[in-house]
């Protein structure tokens, strides 16, 4: 038999081999079965360019579907390309011994590398080693493929709108759908809550991941000859940004809305260029001022009793509401809980990962909701801050602030001294991204998920490629002021 013929018989073969299969675990309702065509696309993709390997990620990032397989779940196909990828530059790494050292001595990857030196330490006194360890290793799988191999990727400014794009269009996608099947049911708040299911699993993850593009995608929309060629990219880029401020409204989501507004605050403040300092004083004031006036504050927060709404204005005003609205009082309860762990444990807390198995003997019965459950299965500590509070104890917190407010300082510092303009625009809309993030992390945490974190990851290093690659006015007058 011919060569030909033989690879011809072995294409029928496994093809038979494979809806023999399709139509057994069709009937099983077994549907994870059917991504299996596209890991194996993917794995090839990756041998032939590995290059490529994290555009695919951000690509099939938001496609995503979580299978649980006897208690063990996963997202496929992203977890398993990310767990690939950091295998693989872990073995380059290990045999080349090159990668750039402007990347691992940055100041973001410093506060990085504390971050997960203290969650290592920490997870030697966890209550559970083997939960804390894995916790561990998922945050590894997700900051070695999203920041570290990414870096060197982003020494061109098309690598860094190539990601974007890889993964806003398959979100794109999902919020059109969303906006659609909303729609036939008269935009209702209740639909809305689960109707990003299963690509993601409710409205707040969904609407954080849309407030984290929005302002990026203004940018792209805005931006200069260099990023949009020609009047189709504008065009592209606005539909992008209209489509994903439609996907943002209809998420119901508050502090999604929020978070926008908030960043929307710091564009106007770093447009304004009013100084550091009046900031901090202002800040200090209000702080100040809260404290004096704080059990009026409760007070008038107590009266708000308006509940989660399918009225645009009311919904927002239910943001204050902490007397009967279900979703505030439990948010409040969790975080109730996370300071009580943290007073048990308040130096290395109760081990990474832990929360979630353990708060329910930390609830109080005046405290408890309809929503309330012991299961850990509705979230987490709401709270970016506090989850590492609860199980790393306040170095943990420490740790996340060093890392937000070093890549704040240093996107601000690249806008301020990009010798570029679009390099600079470039740098202040990535910063105002993880800015909504930064504030969405003040009532939900979900770094802790591929869905946040691929993309999170992928926008720091954004950062950190502006500051090491692209050049900067002090240098240029420096290179200028030798030649002559």
């Amino acid at each position: 038999m011919s060569e030909g013929k033989q690879n011809s018989l072995l294409i029928v073969l496994l093809c038979s081999i494979f809806l023999s299969g399709l139509f057994y675990t069709l009937f099983y309702e077994y549907y994870f079965y059917l991504l299996i065509p596209v890991i194996l696309l993917f794995v090839i993709l990756l041998l032939f360019n590995v290059k490529i390997a994290p555009f695919l990620i951000a690509f099939a990032t938001p496609l995503s579907i979580t299978v649980t397989v006897k208690e063990l779940a996963i997202s496929l196909p992203s977890e398993p390309l990310l767990i690939f990828v950091m295998l693989l530059f872990l073995f380059q790494l290990f045999c080349t011994r090159r990668y750039d050292k402007k990347v691992l001595s940055h100041p973001i990857s410093i506060t990085i590398y504390i971050s997960l030196a203290w969650t290592l330490i920490t997870a030697f006194f966890s209550e559970d080693y083997f939960v804390s360890f894995k916790y561990l290793l998922s945050q590894l799988w997700f900051i070695i493929p999203c920041y570290f191999v990414v870096i060197p990727l982003f020494k061109r400014v098309k690598s860094i709108k190539n990601f974007f794009l890889c993964y806003v269009i398959p979100l794109s996608v999902i919020a059109i759908v969303c906006i659609c099947l909303l729609s036939t049911e008269n935009f209702a708040l209740s639909y809305a809550h689960y109707v990003m299911q299963p690509f993601y699993n409710d409205h707040t993850a969904y609407g954080a991941v849309l407030a984290l593009m929005i302002p990026l995608s203004f940018a792209f929309a805005i931006g200069s000859k260099e990023i949009v060629p020609n009047t189709f990219w504008r065009g592209f880029f606005v539909t992008i940004f209209v489509v994903l401020v439609a996907g943002l409204i209809f998420s119901y989501s508050r502090a999604a809305w929020a978070s926008v507004l908030a960043a929307i605050g710091v564009y106007v403040v770093v447009k304004m260029r009013i100084k550091l300092k009046t900031i901090l004083i202002g800040l200090a004031g209000v702080g100040v001022l809260v404290l004096i006036f704080w059990s009026s504050i409760i007070g008038m927060l107590q009266k708000n009793e308006q509940d989660s709404s399918g009225n645009m204005m009311e919904h927002m005003s239910s943001i204050t509401n902490i007397s009967t609205d279900d979703s505030n009082v439990e948010r409040l309860n969790r975080w109730a809980c996370a300071l009580e762990m943290f007073e048990e444990s308040p130096i290395v807390g109760c081990g990474p990962g832990m929360y979630k198995f353990l708060y329910s003997g930390y609830q109080k019965s005046y405290n408890l909701t309809q929503i309330s459950t012991d299961a850990g299965d509705l979230g987490s500590t709401h709270s970016e801050y506090l989850k590492p509070l609860s199980e790393q104890g306040v170095f943990g917190t420490i740790a996340v602030f060093l890392v937000f407010l070093t890549t704040v300082a240093i996107g601000l510092k690249v806008y301020h001294k990009a010798e570029s303009k679009t390099v600079a625009e470039l740098a202040l809309f990535l910063v105002l991204s993880l800015v909504t993030y930064y504030v969405h992390g003040v009532f939900n945490n979900f770094l802790e998920t591929e869905k946040l974190a691929v993309p999170f990851w992928g926008l720091t290093a954004m950062i950190v490629a502006l500051d090491v690659y692209y050049p900067k006015k002090e240098l240029l007058k420096e290179e200028n002021d030798n030649n002559k």
